[in-house]
């Protein structure tokens, strides 16, 4: 099992990802799917109802969105009502991995659950299964605070 803490000192935030390989090509490509930003669709409810629909502008040269909407619930109080809003966009972010544009898909199955197994910490428990039958299986663990709440 190996471990890595993914630490931004600028906004004092730090992701743990636990087991795996985590710094293969899988756990790499899992990891920008999940931090980076989808685009909200005008239907979301935005953190500060700030007019910031956020994505990635690479979105505008591929036909399917990257990213996950994990960043909505950054000021959010961490219930299990959020925990289950957070595998379900993971799940959504995910989903690529399952299409086969022509090359195959990087993945038979993707499966996805979270936890809280700590005070203030949210835990998406990542198992995906490669076309060869390779599991990998990894954790991604967030310290759950409201350091940008007024």
């Amino acid at each position: 099992m190996s471990v890595s803490i993914v630490f931004d000192m600028m906004k004092s935030i730090g992701v743990i990802i636990e087991g795996g390989d985590a710094s293969g090509v899988v756990s790499s490509l899992v990891l920008i799917s999940l931090f980076t930003d989808a685009r909200a669709d005008s239907s979301d409810t935005l953190p500060d109802n700030s007019k910031d629909f956020r994505g990635w502008p690479g979105d505008t040269f591929y036909a399917a969105p990257w990213g996950s909407k994990l960043w909505l619930l950054s000021r959010e109080k961490l219930t299990t009502d959020v925990r289950n809003k957070a595998v379900k966009y993971a799940q959504d972010a995910l989903a690529w991995m399952l299409v086969d544009e022509g090359n195959g898909a990087m993945a038979k199955s993707v499966a996805v659950t979270g936890s809280i197994p700590r005070f203030q910490t949210l835990a998406l428990n990542i198992v995906i299964t490669k076309p060869d039958g390779e599991v990998i299986s990894f954790t991604v663990s967030k310290r759950w605070e409201t350091q940008i709440a007024i």
